[in-house]
């Protein structure tokens, strides 16, 4: 069966999360990944504790799916010479390099688009390839908190928390995805390659959506609202006999109907929350009386009782439970990768495609692991050659 972006061969020079993350997208959608490492060390998150497997960290494991790898000195006359063969027969190069490295090692999208005029190159940095904070080195929690959304996240009053997740990684990744397929749309129809320059700030920062015109029009500063809403309530997180649910009432439907669920009409009528805009007037009010009564049935109760009814709602899953999760597992959700002789679980792609669906997950490479193939079968070297190109030391 056909891939979506089958004949779409990458070069991956990324690291860690955000060029990584973005290049697995691409591998499960049929891309051949060629991911570049330098010798001897390779992608530093192959050595990420505390959890290992067969000598790879689960950190790389979970982030380098669907890829080939080969190791390449970039410093050496030979090994350039070699990636830029490579990129001679490639559709894209990533990178998530700090701005200038790329130029420093002769390899940045000016002198790739010499030997290779449609080739697209997306480079993922903190903040931008050029700007005021030029080289200054970041990770995601510096992203979170630069960007603003690290204000909105935690509870008032408390220290700022950073998401469960690394948004200012996978936003990038997201976007340079997205970028990079409109590249290839693009050349496509023009024939011209193009760079395509992501920046993590940027990323972040353009998913703040509604608190931006908040501020930009009302001057309202949007802070931390734990699980809650700024502007819609109920739309949080309470606490049951046992454990947390979540119930999400938008509209003045669902709040009648989760008032019918909690059989408490008086609070479908009272005045002070009778429409949305009531409700979040006073809002310390209606959640101390809706604390009470969720407290007094489980979560498991609650949840067959708004099944029945048709509220919006959701437990707070531990990710023990998100494994189990009969919707994740009809949806295919949940994958085994072969990885020494054990399958190792984790979440799948959750782009469905009718006429060419993601069906093949693949283990993640080791280091140099396909130097001999990809060598001989893209750029005809012999084994011999590819053998006295180990013992030089420039793969």
């Amino acid at each position: 069966m056909k891939k979506a972006l089958e004949g779409v061969r990458v070069i991956d020079l990324t690291t860690f999360m955000s060029g990584p993350f973005a290049t697995m997208i691409l591998g499960d959608l049929g891309a051949e990944i060629i991911k570049v490492e330098q010798r001897a060390v390779g992608d530093a998150s192959r050595a990420i504790p505390p959890h290992f497997h067969d000598g790879e960290s689960l950190y790389y494991i979970s982030l380098n799916r669907n890829k080939k790898a080969i190791t390449l000195d970039l410093n050496s006359p030979r090994g350039k010479e070699i990636f830029l063969a490579l990129v001679r027969k490639a559709d894209v190069v990533i990178d998530n390099y700090r701005p200038g490295i790329t130029r420093k090692l002769g390899i940045d999208y000016a002198r790739l688009a010499e030997v290779n005029e449609r080739i697209i190159c997306c480079s993922i940095t903190a903040y931008g390839t050029d700007g005021p904070y030029g080289d200054r080195p970041a990770y995601d929690l510096n992203i979170q908190a630069l960007s603003g959304s690290m204000s909105m996240t935690g509870e008032e009053g408390r220290v700022p928390l950073r998401l469960g997740v690394p948004m200012g990684d996978l936003a990038a990744s997201m976007w340079s995805t997205v970028g990079i397929l409109a590249a290839l749309r693009h050349r496509d129809k023009e024939g011209e390659g193009q760079l395509v320059d992501i920046a993590l700030l940027d990323s972040l920062a353009a998913f703040i959506t509604y608190p931006a015109l908040y501020f930009s029009q009302a001057n309202e500063v949007a802070g931390p609202v734990g699980s809650g809403h700024q502007s819609i309530v109920p739309f949080q997180a309470f606490k049951t006999k046992d454990q947390f649910i979540t119930v999400s009432c938008a509209n003045e439907k669902f709040w009648g109907v989760l008032c019918d669920a909690l059989e408490a009409p008086e609070l479908k009528h009272d005045p002070r929350f009778a429409r949305l805009g009531d409700r979040l007037k006073n809002k310390g009010e209606l959640n101390a009386i809706l604390d009470r009564v969720f407290e007094s049935r489980t979560c498991r109760e609650w949840s067959e009782i708004f099944s029945s009814f048709g509220v919006p709602f959701a437990p707070v899953n531990a990710i023990d439970k998100v494994f189990d999760d009969p919707a994740l597992l009809h949806r295919g959700m949940v994958v085994s990768v072969d990885h020494s002789g054990d399958d190792l679980r984790m979440f799948g792609n959750p782009i469905k495609l009718s006429r060419t669906p993601i069906r093949h997950y693949s283990t993640p490479p080791r280091l140099g692991g396909d130097n001999v193939s990809v060598l001989t079968e893209l750029l005809d070297l012999s084994v011999d050659e590819v053998k006295n190109l180990m013992a030089e030391g420039v793969i």
